[in-house]
């Protein structure tokens, strides 16, 4: 059966190409409210996509833009899969930067370059390829599926969790496939376990009633730019640990067979550093940079503010100073816990010659999912056949708040295929998708689908 699903793939590439040139041109921009019309017109030429294909497919209006759902039914006792993803997309930024119009589809030497191709137009449109090639050759899927495909992703998703409370009989699964992450280098497939959880906290800090003359008050009163220096330079210690007490208490040691993993893949410290611009890497003890970056909880400082910084001189003690903290969190730790660590930590160490006021703005859990489950190993067995190399499991360093919704709500753990290139530039000038990336990306989906059923 897969011979003629595969055979369909290859023969109908050009015309799949076009897909994605078509739903690149429409100027998706979800945080511009004037792009709004064209939020619209990408989520019915998905919708029409998906009917053509032979999905049942509606558009579902929410409090902001528009979501499309569709779906494919087997049988009842099959195995059900989400396929989620998104067709929104960043503002282009400064034109001057891009090569060709940001949404004017160019290929180049096997690049399509346009807004969105990458993140995340490529990566769904190879999943609904697959099951075109699935539903022309046969007339079936061999599971069920459905797909959840939003237009506020680039905006935190403000309406998704809500939807999904509501509608979850309607998007009951088994599992959750999103590829919404990236390869780990180009033709590398590339399976995405877990992701980090997130607390993001502001320090605010009061002192006087307006800014002071640091001659006439100097020496009488807290300056609260000194008090908020001293506490940020106290969150870590000599060997890079976060000092807030309690912060490691529940936290999950990478496995060793996961440690030997990682240290496997090549990965070259000084060529990073280079990369990054620093004249030298920084962090905790004890770990490599890349387990640093994925399967470590780290403590960074956003910003600082308060003071005087204009041009020229103004000798004052400013009446404020603040600044935004994230800790990135790994499984084990419960983000309510560490909110209520940072907290008391501020309590604890900011002297009471100053006022102190913690603004939160948001966080969700680290996720992480089973390395042994049927779609984990399905999903294994047809990159490896796909791309003809051994998958690499990761973790990424940044959150996703959808994974541990789409896990307490719907009971179903998540599997993250990427497919965009780590040279992709999304959200930055000249975006691009490598073309043969998602052709084999399609085929292994075309696989998936098989295996899972």
């Amino acid at each position: 059966m897969l011979d003629s699903v595969l055979a369909y793939l290859t023969q109908h590439r050009e015309e799949h190409v076009e897909w994605l040139k078509a739903l690149c041109r429409i100027p998706s921009v979800s945080t511009k409210l004037e792009r709004r019309a064209d939020i619209v017109a990408a989520a019915h030429w998905t919708r029409d996509l998906c009917a053509q294909i032979g999905l049942n497919a509606t558009v579902h209006e929410t409090p902001g833009h528009p979501l499309v759902f569709a779906e494919w039914n087997a049988a009842e006792n099959a195995r059900t899969i989400l396929v989620y993803g998104h067709i929104d997309v960043q503002p282009e930024g400064k034109l001057e930067l891009w090569d060709h119009g940001p949404f004017e589809p160019t290929v180049r030497d096997g690049w399509l370059c346009a807004r969105g191709a990458a993140d995340n137009k490529g990566p769904l449109l190879a999943h609904l390829r697959a099951v075109a090639a699935w539903l022309a050759t046969h007339g079936r899927l061999p599971i069920n599926i459905k797909f959840l495909i939003e237009a506020e992703e680039e905006i935190s998703s403000p309406n998704l969790a809500a939807f999904v409370r509501q509608q979850r009989n309607l998007l009951r699964c088994d599992d959750v496939v999103i590829s919404d992450t990236a390869l780990y280098a180009d033709g590398w497939p590339t399976i995405t376990r877990g992701t980090r959880g997130i607390v993001y906290k502001e320090l605010r800090l009061s002192g006087p009633r307006q800014d002071l003359h640091s001659g006439s008050f100097g020496g009488t009163v807290a300056n609260p730019a000194s008090v908020l220096a001293a506490f940020v330079a106290g969150l870590h210690d000599a060997d890079g640990r976060v000092t807030i007490p309690g912060f490691y208490d529940d936290v999950q040691p990478p496995a060793d067979d996961e440690r030997a993993q990682l240290a496997a893949l090549p990965f070259d410290e000084q060529a990073y550093a280079q990369q990054l611009g620093v004249p030298a890497l920084w962090g905790e003890s004890g770990y490599s940079t890349t387990e640093r970056r994925t399967v470590r909880p780290t403590l960074d400082v956003n910003g600082i503010y308060g003071g005087f910084m204009a041009e020229g001189a103004n000798t004052i003690i400013p009446a404020q100073a603040g600044a935004k903290l994230s800790m990135r969190l790994v499984p084990g730790q419960d983000a309510a816990r560490v909110s209520a660590a940072f907290d008391a930590c501020v309590r604890e160490r900011i002297p009471p010659t100053v006022r102190a006021d913690i603004i939160h703005h948001g966080m969700c859990d680290a996720y992480l999912a089973p390395s042994d489950s049927p779609a984990m190993q399905a999903a294994r067995r047809a990159l490896v056949e796909s791309f003809g190399r051994e998958v690499a499991l990761l973790r990424e360093g940044g959150s996703l708040p959808i994974l541990p919704m789409f896990q307490q709500v719907l009971g179903a753990d998540s599997l993250l295929i990427g497919l965009a290139s780590p040279h992709c530039n999304a959200h930055g000038p000249n975006e691009k998708v490598l073309l043969a990336d998602l052709d084999r990306g399609a085929v292994a989906l075309a696989r998936l689908y098989a295996y899972l059923g």
